[in-house]
Order: C-alpha cells, then sequence, then structure tokens
C-alpha cells in the first residue's frame, strides 16, 4: 500500500519521510482539518524530494464556497503547480451538502497534469457511490475517506465504492493500529495516516495574555508528527 502521511509544517514532512511514508498531505492548521498551506513551506518541502499533495481549503467550517471563496482555490491551484506540487487535496459542496461538480471541473482544469484528491468533504454525500462515479467523470485522482466517522463503521459503504470500475482511486483515512488489518482486508491501494505529540511554546504558556480566543490551548501548544508511532504504524501496513 501506499502511504500518506498528513503534516502540517516541514519538519513533519521530514519526520514522515524518516518514517517511510510515500508522500504527504500538506496542510496548515491540522487541529481544524487542515488549511491552505504556505507556497513558501510547501516549495520546502518539495525541495527535500518529498511527494506532496497540497491542501486547497481558504477557511475553516464547511465547504460551500463563495466565488471569492473560488478565486482564491484556483489561484492556489495554479501557484502550486507553478513550484512542482504533484497534486492538490480539496472538496466543494453545495448548499445542501450534494458535490459542487461544476467548481469541481474548474479545479480539475486548473490542475492539469497534478493528481486531484476529492477531500472528506465527501463524508456528508448521501449516495457517495453515485458521487464516486461522478468524480470520476470530472477528473478526479483519489477520493480521501473513511465512509464515514470512523473506518470501522463506513468500511461497507467503501465496500461497495469499491465494487464500481469506473470510480477514482479510494484513500482511506481513519487508519490507526486496530484499522490496519481492515484496510488490507478491503484491497486498499492507499492509506491515509496522521501522529502529531504536543508541545509547549513557552513564550506565552502562562503568560495569561491570549492571541485568540481566552483559554484556548493553541496559544501555548503546537503539534510536530511523531516519528516513533510513524515508523512503526508504517511498518505495520507494509508488511504482508
Amino acid at each position: 500500500m501506499i502511504v500518506e502521511v498528513c503534516v502540517d509544517s516541514l519538519e513533519s514532512a521530514i519526520i514522515a519521510k524518516k518514517a517511510g511514508a510515500d508522500q504527504v498531505e500538506l496542510v496548515s492548521e491540522s487541529s481544524i482539518g487542515g488549511l491552505t498551506p504556505s507556497l513558501g513551506m510547501t516549495e520546502l518541502v518539495l525541495k527535500n524530494g518529498i511527494k506532496t499533495m497540497v491542501m486547497v481549503r481558504p477557511r475553516a467550517a464547511g465547504f460551500n464556497y463563495s466565488d471569492y471563496d473560488k478565486e482564491v482555490m484556483l489561484a492556489d491551484v495554479k501557484l502550486f503547480k507553478e513550484i512542482g506540487a504533484q497534486g492538490v487535496v480539496f472538496g466543494s459542496l453545495n448548499a445542501d451538502s450534494t458535490i459542487d461538480y461544476e467548481f469541481t471541473k474548474r479545479i480539475v482544469e486548473a490542475a492539469g497534469d497534478m493528481e486531484i484528491v476529492f477531500h472528506r468533504a465527501f463524508e456528508v454525500v448521501k449516495d457517495k457511490v453515485s458521487a464516486a462515479k461522478e468524480l470520476k467523470k470530472c477528473g478526479v485522482t483519489r477520493i480521501l475517506t473513511k465512509g464515514g466517522n470512523s473506518l470501522i463503521d463506513g468500511a461497507d459503504i467503501i465496500r461497495e465504492i469499491l465494487k464500481e470500475n469506473d470510480r477514482p482511486e479510494i484513500i482511506s483515512g481513519g487508519i490507526r493500529p486496530n484499522t490496519v488489518e481492515l484496510a488490507k482486508d478491503l484491497g486498499l491501494k492507499y492509506v491515509h495516516v496522521s501522529s502529531s505529540r504536543n508541545f509547549t511554546d513557552t513564550s506565552t504558556s502562562g503568560t495569561g495574555i491570549y492571541f485568540g480566543r481566552e483559554n484556548s490551548p493553541i496559544d501555548e501548544i503546537y503539534t510536530i508528527a511523531d516519528l516513533e508511532y510513524l515508523t512503526n504504524i508504517i511498518k505495520m501496513i507494509k508488511s504482508k
């Protein structure tokens, strides 16, 4: 299986590579599911020889984007393409939680020969099998999905999608030591993992000053990928 690790810093990307990852999904703000990372960070990750799928998500909350958001997303895709990123990760929904196929086509067109991953916005779509086939028609390469909130709960849905011939590849999230064998049983080609350790930034910790919401841990805590955990789980995934 091809292992992708979600990371939100250059240091974490390098750790993922050391742990044996085949590629990374590069984001910022992983604590809220990931937003678009900076161009500078993306360029440095690429310079370290790491295959990089770049998140294109301009804001938090859901995935029903304004025309302004869409303009930014298309511009980001073009810039990431120019610096050599191998793929982009995005998702766009209508207000009723159906997929915005027209905008999906615009992203695919802007990306050219880059790989296109439709992310976990897919989880809220009701008819996932039909949606997967439509995404294939749009030119989407892979769909990142657990089939719902967890791979254990969503495994049957993933099996149904995998029965279809005319669909994107599935890259499954929710990979933990207790779900590795399930991922293998499903016959997945791609899996998506993440793991991080918390670190305290002592420059602000305990000062009583806050820079966002009062008493929010993000003013004091940041995360870096966990080399030991990633090394062990990637070995589990890659073992016969």
